[in-house]
């Protein structure tokens, strides 16, 4: 019975994430109730939430407690237009500004990992990609000694990854807004303490997601994504209490 309902709970996914995809189910919009959706399908109430965390774990949608899944981005045009919008505004206050930079990131870098096999130069990006994950294991001995210097490499060397992540999206005006204003990001993780016991579980998580992108495994690799970068997102807006201070950038 539980093969029949992972099935079920696939076929909902696949039906559901290829609306996403084709615009039909807009960015920003709420998916119909579960109970709606289960009419929809002709199912239970179950496979629906199986198959909303299969589109949580591709990046796809948002589940927040008491609220509808809501589609997250299915272009990566539209979301230019909107998160430029938000971070040129000449007053936009910096916990706003730090959650956009994030999720730029983490939109982009699943759509990149999602897109992955389809690279033409697939193998340059992935020989980057494993060549930032061995510097950051090599960082570790150090961080584990207390050494500033394994710190800062560890952080050099994941900036690094993600930026080839973002690149190997190939979408040129994220790339720029990405290049000009990762550092604002990056000097804001440069200064958020890790214990050597998560900065280790980091090296693993980007070394196991080398490993998913080099074998084609797409699904594992937007999860590995997922779960890095929430995790980091959680820890930067840790860094910002206060989110009604204004600063202005005109």
């Amino acid at each position: 019975m539980e093969y029949i309902s992972q099935t079920k709970s696939a076929r909902i996914a696949a039906a559901l994430e290829e609306m996403i995809l084709d615009n039909r189910l807009k960015s920003g919009t709420f998916l119909p109730s579960q109970q709606i959706l289960a009419d929809q399908f002709r199912t239970s109430s179950r496979p629906i939430r199986e198959a909303l965390k299969l589109l949580e774990a591709k990046g796809l949608v948002v589940i927040a407690q008491g609220r509808r899944a809501q589609v997250r981005s299915n272009s990566l045009d539209q979301y230019v237009e909107s998160i430029s919008t938000s971070i040129v505004n000449s007053k936009i206050n910096p916990a706003k500004l730090m959650r956009n930079l994030m999720q730029v990131r983490i939109t982009v870098a699943t759509s990149a990992a999602r897109g992955f096999t389809r690279l033409e130069n697939r193998e340059e990006y992935l020989a980057q990609l494993w060549n930032s994950s061995n510097r950051m294991e090599a960082s570790l001995p150090l961080i584990h000694q207390k050494d500033a210097k394994g710190t800062m490499d560890f952080q050099k060397a994941e900036a690094e990854f993600h930026r080839t992540l973002v690149f190997a999206n190939g979408n040129q005006i994220l790339s720029c807004i990405y290049d000009n204003l990762s550092p604002m990001l990056d000097s804001v993780m440069n200064t958020i303490k890790f214990t050597s016991a998560q900065v280790e579980k980091r090296s693993k998580d980007y070394s196991y997601l080398c490993e998913a992108l080099q074998n084609g495994q797409t699904d594992l690799a937007v999860a590995l994504v997922l779960v890095t970068l929430t995790t980091l997102e959680t820890k930067v807006m840790d860094h910002y209490p206060d989110e009604s201070a204004l600063v202005s950038y005109a």
